[in-house]
C-alpha cells in the first residue's frame, strides 16, 4: 500500500510539473517585454478635451501644450500598480524636461490623497482633479493606471492600460520626437 501512495504521488508531482511547464511556454508572451509603436499618424484621432482644476487651483487645458507631446497619466493615490509606476513617471518627466509635458489626471480619488500622492513621487507636472471620472470616460478608459501619449498636434498617438515601465513611453516619445 505504501508503495502504491508513493507511485501515486511521484506520478502527481510529474504530472503537475509538466502542466507548469507547458502552461508557462504557452503563454511565454505574458512575460516578455514588448516595443510600443506608435499609432500611424494617418489612423491618430484628436485626443478628447481635457480641461479642468489643477490640484493647486491652476486651470490646465491640453491646448496649451500644442506642439509639443504630452503624456496623460491616469491615476488613484491608493492604486498599487499606479504607485508602483509613479516613480518611472518622475524619471521620464525629468528626463524630458521641456520636450514633453506630462499631466496627470486624479480619477476616483479624493483630493488628499492625490495631493500626498503628488508630493510622495515628487510630480511637478500639473494634476487635474477629476473626481466625477469625466475625463476618464471620454477617454474609454476601463482601468488605472492607463498612459496616454499625444502626438504634437493633440492626437492619439499610443495609449496603455495597466502598469507600465518607462521603456514603452521613451519608445513612443523618441519616435515623435525624431530621436
Amino acid at each position: 500500500m505504501r508503495r502504491l501512495l508513493t507511485s501515486v504521488a511521484l506520478v502527481a508531482a510529474t504530472a503537475a510539473v509538466i502542466g507548469v511547464v507547458v502552461y508557462g511556454r504557452m503563454h511565454a508572451s505574458l512575460l516578455e517585454v514588448h516595443s510600443a509603436t506608435p499609432i500611424r499618424p494617418a489612423a491618430r484621432r484628436p485626443a478628447p478635451a481635457v480641461t479642468g482644476t489643477t490640484l493647486t487651483g491652476a486651470h490646465v487645458s491640453l491646448h496649451a501644450y500644442a506642439g509639443k507631446p504630452v503624456v496623460l497619466n491616469f491615476f488613484a493615490s491608493w492604486c498599487a500598480p499606479c504607485r508602483q509606476e509613479a516613480p518611472g513617471l518622475a524619471q521620464l518627466a525629468h528626463k524630458y524636461g521641456s520636450r514633453v509635458q506630462l499631466l496627470g489626471i486624479s480619477i476616483d480619488d479624493k483630493r488628499p490623497g492625490a495631493i500626498a500622492f503628488a508630493s510622495h513621487y515628487h510630480w511637478s507636472w500639473p494634476i487635474v482633479f477629476e473626481p466625477n471620472d469625466d475625463l476618464a470616460y471620454s477617454y474609454g478608459l476601463y482601468g488605472k493606471p492607463t498612459t496616454v501619449v499625444l502626438d504634437q498636434h493633440g492626437r492619439i498617438a499610443w495609449q496603455h492600460a495597466g502598469k507600465i515601465g518607462t521603456r514603452p513611453v521613451e519608445q513612443v516619445l523618441q519616435a515623435l520626437l525624431g530621436a
